[in-house]
């Protein structure tokens, strides 16, 4: 399994660090993210994706759509998200 150590708040930068609490107040944790503060260009490119595109009603994938394939997905990987 590999493992990738996740950055401390305190050293990420303050607008990624910005970002991470508002998707960390819409679901709640924020462990993942600090793994991919790794790459912070990457995840901030991936953030305004994810809003724009997954979490909007505006692509055809209803955020309850959305939510319900993430569901399945952990239970078919066996996570406890």
């Amino acid at each position: 399994m590999l493992n990738i150590d996740k950055i401390p708040m305190e050293k990420i930068d303050g607008e990624l660090r910005g970002l991470m609490e508002g998707v960390d107040n819409a679901l709640g944790g924020s462990e993942w993210m600090q793994v991919f503060a790794q790459t912070p260009a990457l995840y901030k490119d991936f953030v305004n994706w994810y809003y724009t595109h997954i979490s909007s009603e505006t692509d055809g994938i209803s955020a309850k759509l959305t939510e319900l394939i993430r569901l399945k997905i952990a239970q078919v990987n066996q996570c406890p998200m």
